[in-house]
């Protein structure tokens, strides 16, 4: 597998959609930030065309097939993105839609921009997607679809499969690139992509011949950068700097595994570069991982931060409105939330439908005072169908009933969610048969 390329564009590492969209207090200091927003989203754009204009050079030329094969170009759907962004300089960390749909930021379909991922599901009640492809825009995505077609450019109102299959969007170009300046973290993550294809594993270390032990190598890394870290060993590793929250990672942080499940003690070190990624040492060469993957997640013991960026960026605030967090806070978990009857576990995420709602809202200081679909439709003011608005209550009887059973939460584009008795959050459009059949009301108690 071709290693990955590395850019030397600088771009903040933001989702750009949100400036555009969301109104900002401008001081001295945001103007300044404001003006670097601009100029960056100009590189991301032109980052998106160079991919896809390479996608689109692969059309007759790369085919369908299980199993990647960089050189004959044959790939699935996702391992295709991951080419054509690791051909751009951009690494994506996996070739598996179902970790991609957690990396970048959350997108509305009517908000789409080139080079978006946009992901599919067969089944509504799936919580991963089984296939991604990549806006072009215009409603269109290019994709490796299936072994009849290979790459192809399609639209996404030109059949059911696209229409009734679209699960969700991620924008992850922008956090894919280094910050402008670039930070410390960004010049660790950049000179360790440098350095793929240039390091060996040995049990000692030698930076002439650019062999070292995965301390060493780290060590080497983060002295190039100032950086002076103390011990031979991992443990001596994990011992220093500030520990940092799994949820609080960013680039240049050292995250620390354990070889088996469940042990405490540190056997590998790993520099974390954003968006889930990770790049570690074996055998193998320097490899780069994503945490989301079961083994480095079952694996992980704690992250460390062991230097001061000074040279990172104050962004300008940004106002978001309750119903605009709600909703963004409730697409960003619904990947792991569980149903289940008679059961409301915020550790878990475990709960019963209008458990599910009530733990939404209340995350956001608004308390629907119960957990049960027909009270909470009692709450609020009624809205028509036809006036819905982000955040807006949706509630719906059991097809062949006739008394409220599900709570759902209205997510725009005439879309929502609710977590169904099937186990799993599950996103429906307002137009669907089962939608119409079956809406009673809806409430707006923000």
């Amino acid at each position: 597998m071709n290693k990955r390329l590395v850019t030397t564009t600088l771009a903040l590492t933001i989702g750009l959609s949100t400036f555009a969209t969301a109104p900002i207090m401008m001081d001295p200091v945001t103007v300044s930030a404001a003006t670097i927003t601009q100029q960056s989203q100009n590189v991301v754009e032109k980052k998106a065309d160079d991919i896809i204009n390479l996608a689109k050079s692969l059309i007759g030329k790369a085919t369908y097939a299980s199993k990647y094969n960089d050189e004959t170009l044959q790939f699935r759907c996702a391992s295709f993105i991951a080419y054509i962004f690791e051909r751009n300089g951009l690494d994506l960390g996996n070739r598996d839609e179902a970790y991609m749909v957690h990396q970048g930021t959350y997108v509305p379909r009517n908000q789409l921009q080139k080079g978006d991922l946009v992901f599919f599901r067969n089944n509504p009640s799936s919580k991963n997607p089984n296939h991604v492809g990549l806006y072009i825009g215009e409603n269109k995505i290019i994709h490796m679809a299936n072994t009849e077609l290979d790459v192809v450019i399609s639209d996404l109102d030109s059949t059911s499969y696209y229409r009734d299959n679209y699960m969700t969007a991620r924008r992850v170009i922008p956090a894919l690139l280094p910050s402008n300046p670039a930070t410390k973290g960004d010049n660790i993550a950049e000179l360790s992509y440098n350095l793929m294809n240039k390091v060996t594993m040995g049990n000692t270390n030698n930076e002439k011949a650019m062999q070292f032990t995965s301390t060493g190598f780290v060590k080497y890394v983060y002295g190039k950068n100032g950086a002076d870290l103390k011990g031979n060993y991992v443990k001596d590793l994990m011992n220093l700097g500030e520990k940092v929250a799994r949820k609080d990672l960013q680039k240049g942080d050292l995250i620390f595994f354990s070889t088996s499940v469940g042990s405490s003690t540190p056997s590998r070190v790993a520099i974390y570069t954003g968006e889930h990624r990770i790049l570690v040492l074996s055998s193998e060469g320097i490899s780069s991982r994503v945490l989301l993957s079961d083994y480095y997640d079952q694996r992980y013991i704690t992250a460390k931060r062991v230097f001061k960026d000074e040279n990172k960026i104050v962004q300008p605030p940004v106002i978001s409105k309750t119903e605009d967090k709600i909703v963004d806070y409730t697409l960003s978990i619904m990947n792991n939330v569980k149903h289940q009857l008679n059961v409301y576990d915020e550790k878990s995420l475990t709960f019963t439908n209008a458990g599910f709602t009530y733990y939404i809202f209340k995350q956001h200081g608004v308390d629907l005072k119960t957990k049960v679909a027909k009270q909470q439709s009692e709450k609020g003011v009624q809205v028509p169908k036809d006036k819905l608005q982000k955040g807006d209550l949706i509630f719906l009887k059991q097809s062949g009933g006739s008394t409220i059973k599900y709570a759902a939460i209205y997510i725009g584009n005439n879309e929502y969610v609710y977590l169904s008795d099937s186990g799993s959050v599950v996103k429906e459009s307002l137009e669907s048969n089962w939608s119409k059949s079956n809406f009673v009301t809806a409430k707006r108690v923000l």
